[in-house]
């Protein structure tokens, strides 16, 4: 009997909750419609629509023919796995890409597994914004390797915090050659 109440109000709750997000889904819509105004002129009544004006294209964004997004500052990043002289410079390009993710969607890409990361900078996340240039040098197939060819690990500390870690010239995690960011410093 006690389980039926609980899924009960699991029930309703989620109801409740649905019917919730439908009425904020209605209401933006009807303020995101330009409102029909009455002017009084000359003694008459006359209507007039008044629209707000597009937006202006952001100059870092770019459609590309497959329906995905380039940004500008988020492909220039991830070229400069090129010009890296150090694994630990590798390391910050990566950080400076998931802030340009952040920057987007306010959060990290969610995923456990390397490819699970790599691909949503790549283009498959919701918005479809491409963040890694197909051509970079750090790029192997659909995940991020070091200069030793080795996959990264990542580990979200955070909706805002990610641990990268390389496992430098022994391709093996977790020895003591192992390079990663810093957690006191991660954002």
């Amino acid at each position: 009997m006690k389980k039926t109440w609980v899924i009960l109000t699991v029930l309703i709750l989620l109801l409740t909750s649905l019917i919730t997000v439908d009425r904020v889904k209605n209401v933006n819509k009807s303020s995101d419609a330009p409102q029909a105004t009455s002017t009084m002129t000359d003694s008459r009544i006359t209507q007039s629509s008044e629209a707000t004006p597009s937006p202006k294209p952001d100059p870092r964004l770019s459609r590309l023919p497959n329906g995905k997004v380039q940004y500008t500052p988020a492909l220039t990043t991830s070229r400069t796995f090129t010009d890296s002289p150090s694994p630990r410079h590798s390391l910050s390009v990566i950080k400076q890409l998931l802030k340009h993710y952040r920057f987007a969607y306010q959060e990290n890409p969610v995923g456990v597994e390397n490819f699970e990361i790599t691909e949503q900078l790549l283009g498959m996340n919701p918005k479809k914004i491409v963040f890694i240039a197909s051509d970079s040098s750090a790029l192997r197939g659909n995940e991020l390797v070091d200069q030793w060819g080795t996959p990264y690990f990542f580990h979200a500390l955070s909706g805002q915090n990610m641990e990268i870690r390389s496992a430098g010239p022994d391709q093996t995690l977790w020895t003591e050659d192992d390079i990663y960011t810093d957690k006191q410093q991660l954002k």
